[in-house]
């Protein structure tokens, strides 16, 4: 892929985008950190920032594994937070969302999410591994670097890092785009209050559409066009929200396809939804979706690579 223009597009979840990854690489012989826009949101703005800092995929996968010899200063099972979110304060986390949401400026999904109470999680390990990889206060080294967040005034999507976006610190940036409704606490930056991006798309791929790239890899861990049928309520109403994810994803890549890009499209099966369940900040499901994803990504990225 040395000689066409490519973007990378990460989105909402991370071990397995980095198993994903790790198929990539090894089929297609390319590196990651060569993409000329990195997109991320949610998990996928962390490793955004982390392939932008240099950091390789080799190394992000041996720490998943927890191996000895890999210095992560990351504890996967701890610093991301618990299955369950702290006890969250009273005032909500975007009350204005859910007011754009009855006015049909944004969808009713972001508008719940505005109404969730605000999150207390400490996002002090987040800052401190992203501080690793970039000056606190600066942005990524890498010039390409996107990292996608709600405004909960406005509803609207920002990336941070591009020109029309306000400055941001990339540590700022990411813990925004983590937000996490529920989970959480928004993130102030130019004061103005912002969010996970995830709440009003998956990925954000279309980020790229007005670009010059000639393909775009798009990770999308919280879309499936091979779901599974479970059977438990909290699984179905989970599967009813990928539902959504999905055609939001499904309209994003047939935007992309529509200027002429390649896009190589990869998401979750139904053996990997049975792995990462209906709770995916639950950190006890990171290594069974590692692995799986592992024995499973090797198949799809060779079914997305064949001509169409």
């Amino acid at each position: 892929m040395s000689t066409v223009r490519w973007g990378l597009v990460l989105g909402c979840g991370g071990a397995w985008s980095i198993a994903a990854l790790a198929s990539l690489q090894e089929q297609l012989a390319w590196d990651p950190r060569d993409a000329e826009f990195i997109v991320g949101t949610s998990a996928g703005a962390v490793l955004a920032a982390l392939l932008g800092g240099g950091v390789s995929v080799d190394r992000l996968l041996a720490c998943q594994r927890n191996e000895t010899d890999t210095d992560c200063e990351w504890n996967h099972d701890t610093d991301t937070g618990g299955a369950l979110p702290p006890r969250p304060g009273f005032a909500p986390t975007g009350a204005r969302l859910a007011w754009h949401g009855l006015r049909g400026r944004t969808s009713m999904l972001t508008a719940l999410c505005g109404l969730a109470p605000r999150g207390r999680f400490d996002m002090t390990p987040f800052r401190r591994l992203i501080d690793g990889v970039a000056t606190p206060g600066q942005w990524s080294a890498h010039p390409g670097v996107r990292i996608m967040a709600v405004d909960t005034g406005t509803s609207a999507r920002t990336a941070f890092g591009a020109p029309d976006a306000p400055p941001a610190a990339l540590n700022d940036a990411v813990c925004a785009s983590y937000g996490v409704p529920g989970w959480c606490p928004p993130v102030v930056i130019g004061g103005r209050s912002y969010i996970d991006g995830g709440v009003a798309s998956p990925t954000s791929a279309d980020r790229l559409v007005d670009t010059d790239l000639d393909e775009v890899v798009v990770l999308a861990p919280m879309a499936s066009r091979q779901p599974d049928t479970p059977r438990s309520p909290p699984a179905k109403v989970e599967r009813r929200v990928r539902r959504t994810m999905t055609a939001i994803v499904d309209r994003e890549v047939a935007a992309l396809a529509a200027t002429g890009k390649r896009v190589i499209r990869l998401e979750p099966g139904a053996e990997d939804l049975q792995a990462i369940g209906f709770n995916m900040m639950d950190p006890a499901r990171r290594r069974r979706v590692l692995e799986t994803a592992l024995h499973t990504t090797p198949r799809a990225v060779s079914a997305a690579l064949r001509p169409q």
